[in-house]
């Protein structure tokens, strides 16, 4: 054998058994990080998951403060109409009696609304709060002008405008902000309305 087979014998013995050892930890390394990777993958889907359960929650709760909010906001607009309307059918309750149900029915939903508020943004908060204000103080006004027992002649002036301003209020104002409350729901509860084709 010549001495240049020689040392190449010698190098590539040596260069085989590098070779076999470096591919031998470079698939343990692999394989290490490989097995890492895998649970690092299983704890993002893990987390994930979490993830969506409570977001899941949240959505179902906000859904059911937001359909209770609504409830409460129709029928505090319906007996504030029926106090508030000119028309008055036989057997009906009196004014009074109506006035202590509107208020009854307004602070039903002020209450649940101060109480839950932390499930609605900030820019519908406002909507809410403006809707219960132009809602209930045209209502109070005219309540004042209910409880006078012996009205004269200035307390009945003042108690057909106070009246006035709160059918106008209740058929006026309270629609357009009730609309734009409707909307505002329906698109936190992701059925906001599309144009069909």
């Amino acid at each position: 054998m010549e001495l240049w087979q020689a040392i190449l014998v010698a190098i590539g013995g040596n260069a085989a058994i590098l070779l076999v050892i470096a591919f031998l930890g470079r698939t343990l390394i692999s394989n290490f990080f490989s097995k890492d990777l895998e649970r690092f993958k299983a704890a993002l889907q893990i987390a994930a998951i979490e993830h969506q359960v409570q977001f899941s929650k949240l959505h179902e709760k906000r859904a059911e403060v937001i359909a209770e909010l609504y409830r409460l906001l129709v029928v505090a607009t319906w007996e504030a109409e029926s106090l508030a309307s000119p028309f008055e059918s036989a057997g009906e309750p009196n004014k009074r009696e109506k006035y202590g149900k509107a208020m009854d029915a307004i602070l039903d939903y002020f209450r649940f609304f101060n109480q839950h508020r932390i499930y609605v943004p900030d820019r519908l908060c406002e909507s809410l709060q403006a809707f219960v204000e132009k809602l209930r103080l045209p209502i109070v006004d005219f309540g004042v002008y209910l409880r006078i027992e012996h009205p004269n002649e200035t307390s009945v002036e003042g108690k057909f405008k106070a009246w006035d301003a709160a059918w106008k209020s209740v058929k006026e104002d309270i629609p357009p902000l009730r609309r734009a409350i409707e909307q505002e729901f329906r698109s936190l509860l992701g059925a906001a309305s599309r144009s069909i084709m």
